[in-house]
């Protein structure tokens, strides 16, 4: 049995690690910061170092220099630029991953592998796969992908086992905002439905922001140019401004040398009001209503049956994000599991029932759901017109996981090749295969002989969807060896096990330039100038110095640091 489980929230602005051992969970600190929260950005120095996280908070902003928020490139054929070099969504979060693995490894002492990753309750299939391989990439084997608001609600539910009521988790983090609902009974929580907004989070509330502070700028007679850069050198104003106005009724903004007025360079000095940001942001606080409404919906729930709703997410600290939930449910939300770290606790708590940490007799039982409906596309005669049509195979806020069956036919007895394409569902209302979107998930069967009976041939289609929501497709055709088998091939936005393991490589390489990994540096030349000088005399500086490098190669950080103190220790007992 394990001694401990880990669970890894990788997120849009901010990434978190905790672990759950002894009956409990908590947060492991970054040793760098001594903080749990972790921003997702990566960048690189103009030495080539690598910087990921609060180191990268410096360089990230300057245009090919650093990258944020690269979760919602996941699941695309995207590529991202560092130091002129081109590097996928997967590779980038990959470096992030690694990161919470160095914060947990060096935290608990220990080398670090099996851990649950979240990712949005609403995160197409595309993005969960990419997720998967970015997992595999940084060294980690992913043992589930959980839902985050359905993480969330288990961190609450594990110190709650004998509530009984019904939840809301309000998950509005900086990339996507996902709202479910639960039923907890006697420590088993039943997910009811699950909706949300993926390209709707604190980002674009930042936007909002930077919109706002341009605007004002402007309205001096100032001008700027290159838009794009004048955007990002604003984006960490516009945060810490936002931030400000959480707890203030107004902010200040001032940028030296800004703009442009009368031939000559000008300061930015802007004061932002709450009211003016509340009124900028008005449009996206009526999408969030709009998810919210449409969640209950699902989950044929009204206001007053909800107990208890839990705030998630930086995105819940806005005042009118609060005062949206408070109105829609006639009191406010909950904080006791903290709005930054809930997401995290509950994937160590999932890794720890996956891990038998926790008891699946005494422990926490969930019941999730597939919020996004699955089907193909089928031909169909509509009325005596072909018509290319949705076929439903598992419906959004479906019980999970789902096995299903269904037979079909060709359209002709001469029939040559067939071709199946997994699409999506959101709402439950898809008809015709254009309503639904699109996967890029393709199987073809070609060179199909032609039926002598005289009739089509007959088609079998299995389908599956598991715990970690991703998909599987089989279909065959009966008495012939004709098949496709798709859900996990690669295409544009898909690895192939060959690229997953080049990345695998070239993440390994970029990281020796971390500061973790130079901090050694003048450690192991120092080690080396002591075995040259002395010989045989310093053979345990060598036996130390070949352990030190072989651990910096695998990028095994608990190794490292043993490996380290070994060294310094070895040098110490020579010198003394």
């Amino acid at each position: 049995m394990a001694k401990f489980s880990i669970g890894m929230d990788l997120g849009t602005s901010t990434s978190e690690v905790a672990v759950y051992r002894n009956d409990r969970y908590e947060a492991l600190l970054d040793p760098r910061t001594q903080s749990a929260i972790v921003p997702s950005l990566v960048a690189v120095s103009a030495a080539g170092e690598l910087l990921v996280g609060q180191e990268a908070l410096s360089r990230v902003d300057q245009p090919g220099f650093g990258v944020r928020e690269v979760k919602r490139l996941m699941g695309t054929d995207a590529t991202v630029s560092l130091r002129g070099e081109t590097y996928r969504p997967e590779e980038v979060s990959a470096l992030i991953l690694r990161k919470l693995k160095h914060v947990a490894e060096v935290s608990l002492g220990e080398s670090v592998s099996d851990v649950v990753i979240t990712v949005p309750a609403n995160f197409p299939d595309q993005a969960k796969a990419a997720t998967h391989n970015a997992a595999q990439i940084a060294g980690l084997n992913a043992l589930r992908l959980i839902n985050e608001p359905t993480a969330a609600a288990m961190a609450f539910g594990v110190k709650n086992l004998e509530r009984e009521e019904q939840l809301v988790v309000f998950d509005f983090g900086g990339g996507t905002l996902d709202v479910t609902t639960l039923e907890m009974v006697s420590g088993i929580m039943d997910v009811k439905s699950s909706f949300g907004d993926t390209k709707l989070g604190g980002k674009d509330f930042d936007d909002r922001m930077i919109d706002l502070i341009l605007r004002k700028f402007h309205a001096t007679g100032a001008r700027t140019d290159h838009l794009s850069d004048v955007r990002r050198e604003l984006k960490a104003f516009a945060e810490s401004a936002k931030k400000d106005l959480s707890t203030r009724r107004e902010a200040e903004i001032s940028v030296a040398r800004f703009g442009q007025k009368g031939g000559e360079m000008v300061n930015l000095e802007v004061r932002i009001t709450r009211e003016e940001y509340e009124d900028e942001i008005a449009s996206l606080l009526d999408r969030a209503r709009t998810v919210l409404k449409t969640a209950l919906q699902s989950g044929k729930l009204r206001p007053s049956s909800i107990g208890r709703i839990l705030l998630v997410g930086g995105t819940t600290y806005i005042p009118a994000v609060r005062d949206l939930v408070s109105e829609a449910f006639g009191k406010p939300g909950s904080t006791e599991i903290h709005p930054d770290l809930a997401v995290a606790y509950g994937a160590s708590v999932q890794a720890a029932i996956i891990q038998d940490l926790i008891s699946s007799e005494t422990g926490l039982i969930v019941a999730d759901i597939a919020p996004i409906g699955i089907g193909i596309d089928i031909m169909s005669d509509v009325g005596g017109q072909r018509m290319l049509m949705y076929e439903p195979l598992l419906m959004p806020n479906q019980k999970i996981p789902v096995m299903v069956e269904r037979d079909y036919s060709l359209m002709s007895a001469d029939q040559r090749e067939l071709e199946i394409e997994i699409l999506q569902d959101p709402t439950g209302k898809a008809k015709l295969a254009t309503d639904a979107v699109k996967t890029d998930i393709i199987g073809r069967i070609t060179d199909i002989p032609p039926n002598q009976s005289g009739n089509p041939h007959p088609l079998k289609v299995a389908f599956s969807y598991d715990l970690n929501g991703m998909i599987r497709l089989r279909a065959w055709i009966p008495g012939l060896d004709k098949s496709l088998d798709i859900g996990v091939a690669a295409t544009a936005s898909r690895m192939s096990d060959e690229q997953k393991a080049q990345a695998s490589d070239r993440i390994d390489e970029i990281w020796k330039s971390s500061p973790y990994s130079r901090q050694f540096e003048s450690l192991i030349r120092k080690g080396e100038r002591l075995v040259g000088e002395k010989g045989d005399e310093a053979k345990p500086i060598s036996e130390s110095l070949i352990e030190l490098k072989s651990a910096l190669a695998e990028g095994n950080e608990s190794r490292i640091e043993t490996a380290g103190g070994m060294l310094a220790d070895a040098i110490f007992d020579l010198e003394g």
